[in-house]
């Protein structure tokens, strides 16, 4: 029986104490909990259009026997179109895609010290890799910078 009255006691504690910070702290808790919601349905939304793109690409390639010069190449017969990004730590939502020199790439991968960072998709290839891109260099929620991050197909 002690312990049930100082579990209420507890409980109403707490409760009291709840009350006390406020209904700003409470829009604060539910401001900071839909930001995340919202960037991380951003980042998936990123990673299935990046897995999108590539998935294209790999057809295209396969098809044709080359690599398409632009992303442009694969619309509408690999892809119906280029999707827009949105991601917030990289800036507004934007369409389009930046083409980069194959002087970007150093081992295969991009080098992050080498580009814009517009935000848009980067698209570069040498004569043996295709690589597929958000151009930007701000990390994503898992800390990974996001030229660095591949699809999801």
């Amino acid at each position: 029986m002690k312990t049930a009255w100082v579990a209420a006691a507890l409980l109403l504690g707490a409760a009291g104490c709840a009350q006390m910070t406020g209904a700003k702290d409470v829009r604060t808790d539910i401001e900071t909990q839909t930001n995340t919601i919202d960037t991380a349905a951003q980042e998936s939304d990123a990673r299935t259009s990046l897995g999108s793109i590539e998935s294209a690409l790999a057809e295209y390639v396969k098809s044709e026997q080359a690599i398409p010069e632009d992303l442009d190449a694969l619309v509408p017969k690999y892809l119906a179109d280029i999707p827009p990004i949105e991601i917030a730590a990289c800036g507004r939502r934007t369409h389009g895609v930046q083409k980069y020199p194959s002087s970007i790439l150093r081992g295969g991968r991009v080098d992050g010290a080498l580009i814009k960072g517009t935000g848009m998709w980067g698209y570069v290839h040498d004569r043996t890799r295709i690589v597929v891109f958000v151009d930007c260099l701000k990390p994503s929620s898992n800390g990974t910078p996001w030229y660095q991050v591949r699809g999801i197909y």
